[in-house]
């Protein structure tokens, strides 16, 4: 039976979404989403909820899609260290303030 080399086991990065959603800072209100990209690479979204002064039926209640807007977007590259992960960020590619 042949074997794989010792340097191609085990060597898929794991998915660090759902920690990365745990430790971004948040406003009041926000949904982040983070998705792997690939290797370190995600991308992430925070999700707040648009004003209902432009709405066209006001009196429509509760949590809908359409009623959340992307106000931030980032590619974040992140390695998990010793001490925890380290994000980083590309201004260039952020979305949003």
């Amino acid at each position: 039976m042949d074997q794989l080399p010792a340097t191609t086991r085990n060597t898929a990065p794991a998915d660090l979404s759902a920690e990365i959603i745990r430790m971004v800072d948040k406003r009041p209100g926000d949904l982040v989403t983070c998705r792997w990209l690939f290797d370190d690479h995600y991308r992430c979204n925070w999700w707040a909820p648009s004003s209902l002064g432009d709405y066209d039926n006001p009196s429509m209640s509760g949590l809908m899609v359409t009623t959340h807007r992307v106000r931030l977007s980032r590619f974040l590259t992140v390695t998990r260290t010793a001490a925890g992960l380290v994000l980083s960020h590309d201004d260039e590619g952020a979305r949003g303030k």
